[in-house]
């Protein structure tokens, strides 16, 4: 029978977006809160008051513009408050906003299918310090750039090598910005923007993909019983595992707390199944080093097979959430496969 939500649910959902490092936020059909997590009023000083459900964004809005927190024109230089609710009226792409202590936030905002939306906002501070600093390093050469031309070979070598500085910067810069810092994986929005490639790719030439969702088992109690370093070193472990056996075109990411993703392409149900197999095996055994002794921790994993009438990824992640929950219902350190769409 359909398992009906529960207050113990709704906590458990509550505790699950509050350990997340990005600050999330979802919205009803008339913008009006729905839920958020702690980070995302750490992140622009709300009370608890000011957060609340009920509260519409444009008062959040008004709230940032009044104590000064938000410049009133955004990166385009148009009307901050104006800009965001034409642009949440259409849910595409993203918006940026520099706050008067010098933090840049990004927000992107996705449409959910009962209405409303979803947003995800980002501090992007140090990607848009590192483009400053290209773009001054750019402007300064073009300055000099008759001077360069009048420089002997020497000189020459010179701007070539502080060519490569700059091209280093900017490759160092988008990587910083598209991978998780602690595990070195896909960051969420690197791996979904790789996984919305590969649906597009299955959709042309009907081979489909598999998306596995991992989650680590029990991974409170990880962090409680053997210290916080230890659940860092779980999820590294983690991490690593899904390096050295993914296959070579497969792509895995960290998406959240102890929750990872794996997109394999060209993918039946059942290779993706070894492959998750091989995967939760391989991490059952894994020790990792606690606080005062090793210990071995456990994985559920959830996969979906694209089927060709999914019109976007998010379907099939749908699904592979659904077998991830039943792969934890079912008593954990488990493979689950979605039944085909």
């Amino acid at each position: 029978m359909p398992h009906t939500p529960t207050a113990a649910d709704a906590a458990l959902l509550l505790d699950a977006i509050n350990s997340m490092e990005e600050a999330l936020v979802a919205y009803d059909s008339e913008g009006r809160l729905l839920v958020c997590n702690d980070a995302f009023k750490k992140m622009y000083g709300y009370s608890d008051a000011q957060a609340r459900p009920g509260v519409h964004f444009r008062e959040l809005g008004e709230i940032d513009i009044a104590r000064g927190n938000i410049v009133v024109e955004d990166e385009q230089g148009e009307d901050y408050l104006a800009r965001k609710a034409a642009y949440r009226l259409r849910l595409e792409g993203s918006f940026t906003v520099k706050l008067r202590d010098g933090r840049w936030l990004r927000t992107t905002d996705r449409a959910m299918r009962g209405g409303g939306f979803v947003s995800v906002h980002v501090d992007v501070t140090e990607l848009k310090e590192a483009q400053e600093a290209i773009r001054a390093a750019q402007a300064e050469a073009k300055a000099h750039q008759h001077e360069l031309i009048e420089l002997n070979a020497d000189l020459e070598g010179q701007v070539q090598a502080r060519t490569r500085e700059i091209e280093v910067a900017m490759q160092l810069a988008e990587q910083r910005a598209r991978t998780d810092s602690l595990t070195g994986l896909h960051n969420r929005g690197a791996l979904f923007e790789y996984a919305r490639i590969v649906h597009d790719q299955a959709l042309r030439s009907g081979r489909p993909y598999a998306l596995a969702m991992l989650d680590i088992d029990q991974f409170k109690e990880i962090n409680d019983r053997h210290g916080h370093q230890a659940g860092d070193a779980a999820l590294a472990s983690m991490a690593g595992t899904l390096r050295a056996l993914g296959r070579s075109a497969d792509v895995a990411g960290r998406i959240g707390g102890e929750e990872f993703a794996l997109v394999l392409p060209d993918a039946s149900a059942e290779g993706a199944a070894r492959v998750a197999e091989r995967l939760r095996r391989a991490v059952s055994g894994t020790p990792v080093p606690g606080r005062t002794e090793s210990f071995c921790m456990t994985v559920s994993i959830g996969i979906a097979l694209q089927a060709p009438g999914d019109g976007s990824v998010d379907e099939v992640m749908a699904r592979a959430d659904l077998a991830l929950y039943q792969a934890k219902q079912q008593g954990r350190n488990r493979v689950v496969v979605s039944a085909p769409a």
